[in-house]
């Protein structure tokens, strides 16, 4: 099983940075995609991404705690060599609320890669997202 777990402090106030995640509809901040469809809300909401080439795919929200600033959701279909792959993202306030820890945990199982392969391509993944993320939340 692969497990990626990272942390990031990001250079943006920890309630900008919510305010992008908590919608969970809305990827904005993370350029790529061709067009998101939001099919229900809330707990059990997928957010189906449609990209240029490929079948859209699908993340179903599972958890949603804006107390903690944190969420978690699911890809039932992954367009890389994975499955059984399952996200959570938790925000931390630093230095008064004025910086972010972000912390991006998930699992899957790898689908005819090593292990090792998998992993370096999700921690690639989630590097790129909080990159991106942090930018976004700056603006």
């Amino acid at each position: 099983m692969i497990k990626v777990n990272i942390e990031k402090e990001l250079d943006a106030p920890v309630s900008k940075v919510w305010e992008l995640l908590e919608n969970f509809g809305n990827l904005d901040w993370y350029p790529g995609w061709e067009r998101i469809e939001v099919i229900g809300s809330g707990i059990g909401m997928t957010r189906r991404i449609h990209m240029t080439g490929m079948d859209p795919i699908d993340e179903i929200l599972e958890t949603m705690d804006p107390a903690s600033r944190s969420f978690s959701y699911t890809i039932p279909k992954m367009p890389m060599p994975v499955s059984e792959y399952r996200a959570s993202v938790e925000l931390k306030s630093l230095d008064n609320g004025d910086r972010t820890l972000a912390h991006w945990r998930c699992e899957a199982k790898p689908e005819g890669i090593p292990e090792a392969d998998g992993q370096a391509m999700l921690e690639g993944i989630y590097a790129d997202m909080l990159a991106k993320l942090e930018a976004a939340a700056k603006s």
